[in-house]
């Protein structure tokens, strides 16, 4: 038998089921506490037994306002990120709103279309984290006025809303940390060379090496491009060789877990024979993964500072650039130790 298409149930049928004028019962979903508790009950009863569903297109064409804000991320594969997401779901649906992801996959080129997207879809503000140092992006929200805040990262030239950690001082208790343990060969698996997280990360590092006496040349340095491919392919292990250091800075817990795993399947042992430290301390969120060193904020948290920010702009919209840039430690997780003599 074909299907037939039914129309959603409107206002004006949960009026007809309840003998309520409209007004009354637009009135009763919004909670309106003018009327009386019990008649707003038995409203809403009917509503649900008859399986009304707000219209929020036409709530927002009244308000000017959806509560749905768009939260563009670059990596939904990075469990970094499966946290991040989670806890600003938790902090907007606090706050009164809902959220709408939209991903880029890695594919910057993907930026524009995503705000794009959010913005017809009548957002009330944007949760933007940057792949690359692209400015044309973050033009394009002011343009269209459209209030927002940077996550995880700075754009250069930028002055604008953003919460982040300090991973300039996270590079450099990196390269302090594993100086200090005696360590004077390495390789740093980098991140995305335009990111202003691998630009903090490395000059910190070298700032460290630098003030131990260790030459820029003790370093190897693997570009993402080379990083990622071997991640996909799943090659990570010949990234490593040839093994001239005793110690690994990885730009990210990801690409440490998958460098721990070469690791292993070449038989050495961390830390024993091969330092390992990285950023972002996944293993707070997902504690059955195996303990990794890694450095995040020592206090606050980036995603909820985020939401902060972002419904202290929707209240204010004159608000001077709020910028809060987080302080970082290391969560030591014994996979670093002094190198072998």
């Amino acid at each position: 038998m074909p299907m037939t298409r039914r129309t959603r149930v409107t206002l004006k049928d949960v009026a007809n089921e309840s003998g309520y004028s409209v007004n009354t019962v637009s009135r009763a979903m919004r909670d309106d506490e003018k009327l009386p508790f019990s008649t707003r009950e038995r409203i809403r009863d009917i509503a649900n037994r008859m399986g009304y569903i707000r219209n929020s297109l036409a709530s927002t064409l009244r308000s000017g306002r959806s509560h749905i804000i768009a939260v563009i991320v670059n990596d939904v594969h990075n469990q970094h990120f499966c946290i991040m997401l989670s806890k600003i779901d938790e902090a907007l649906r606090q706050a009164g709103y809902n959220i709408m992801i939209l991903c880029m996959q890695l594919d910057e080129t993907l930026g524009e279309q995503m705000i794009h997207t959010a913005i017809s879809q009548s957002v009330d503000g944007i949760l933007y984290f940057p792949y690359h140092n692209n400015r044309r992006h973050i033009d394009y929200m002011i343009r269209n006025k459209m209030p927002f805040v940077l996550l995880d990262r700075w754009i250069d030239g930028v002055v604008t809303d953003c919460a982040r950690c300090d991973d300039e001082q996270g590079g450099y208790l990196a390269g302090r940390h594993l100086a200090e343990l005696g360590h004077k060969k390495f390789l740093f698996l980098s991140g995305v060379l335009a990111s202003s997280s691998q630009l903090d990360r490395r000059k910190g590092f070298m700032r460290a090496l630098s003030e131990a006496g260790i030459p820029d040349s003790s370093v190897r340095f693997v570009p993402w491009e080379a990083v990622s491919e071997a991640m996909r392919t799943e090659r990570m292990g010949a990234l490593l060789k040839p093994m001239d250091y005793t110690a690994i800075l990885s730009f990210s817990d990801e690409i440490a877990y998958h460098t721990y795993n070469a690791l292993h399947e070449q038989g050495v042992s961390v830390p024993e024979e091969v330092s390992l430290i990285s950023f972002d301390h996944i293993r707070s969120g997902f504690p059955y993964l195996p303990r990794l060193t890694s450095i995040y904020a020592e206090e606050g948290d980036v995603a909820k500072t985020g939401v902060r920010l972002l419904l202290n702009r929707l209240k204010h919209a004159d608000l001077p650039a709020q910028i809060e840039i987080l302080p970082v430690k290391i969560y030591d997780e014994g996979t670093t130790a002094p190198p072998r003599i």
